[in-house]
């Protein structure tokens, strides 16, 4: 059996399919540095990078998209970390047979009564679907997060199974590459965030997302690894 850690922070970790934690870090941004995140300590750098992010991601430059949902899903992460004393660890677990299943951090209780951590949570759901039209490793995050958070999230219950099923389609069924990306991972990831899914949107609604998931899947070429 396999085992595999996911990091609640996603910067590193789905950044370097395709800019490279060396980038991300490049102004001394510090963001993955918790006390920058939700405030505890004051950073211009950050400050001024988070405006002119979001005024290119708004522009539609995929990079700042990219990053846009990065940072708000770290913001989450440390959100969780400091409300839960968890950090921020998930495990997958793989079998022999292709079985696999998904331990997740635990989430925030009464998470909208916690602002910062409600906003942040809002972001990186809706940052990462954007992000997510044109990489999957986005796609397969914020279903995963509309998962962990299903209770509080209703409304975005069926945008998540088509997320989680394009993932799905894309590294499991295809088995296409994307850039450096752990296909593996993303397979077994997106199998658990389906199968989680399954009971929470009505079986004719499923139909129709499964349709425009393979759609989307097929449009998305692979990435070589050294791209």
């Amino acid at each position: 059996m396999k085992m595999m850690k996911t990091p609640g922070r996603l910067l590193c970790a789905i950044l370097l399919a395709t800019l490279g934690c060396a980038s991300v870090h490049a102004a001394d941004l510090e963001l993955d540095d918790c006390d920058v995140l939700i405030g505890k300590k004051s950073n211009a750098a950050y400050k001024g990078w988070m405006k002119e992010n979001q005024k290119e991601a708004e522009a539609g430059n995929l990079d700042a998209i990219r990053l846009r949902a990065a940072e708000a899903n770290n913001r989450l992460a440390c959100h969780e970390e400091a409300l839960t004393g968890h950090s921020g660890w998930g495990v997958t677990m793989t079998s022999a047979d292709g079985t696999s299943e998904t331990q997740l951090p635990p989430t925030i209780t009464d998470i909208r009564k916690q602002a910062p951590a409600w906003r942040a949570l809002n972001q990186a759901v809706k940052y990462g679907h954007q992000a997510g039209a044109f990489d999957v490793g986005y796609k397969g995050a914020a279903a995963q997060l509309v998962v962990r958070y299903a209770a509080e999230l209703p409304e975005q219950l069926e945008a998540a199974y088509e997320d989680a099923a394009a993932v799905y389609e894309y590294d499991c069924v295809l088995k296409r590459q994307f850039g450096r990306r752990d296909r593996n991972a993303g397979c077994a990831s997106a199998r658990t965030t389906r199968a989680r899914l399954l009971p929470l949107v009505a079986a004719e609604r499923r139909q129709v997302l499964d349709v425009s998931a393979r759609q989307w899947a097929e449009q998305l070429p692979a990435v070589p690894k050294n791209q």
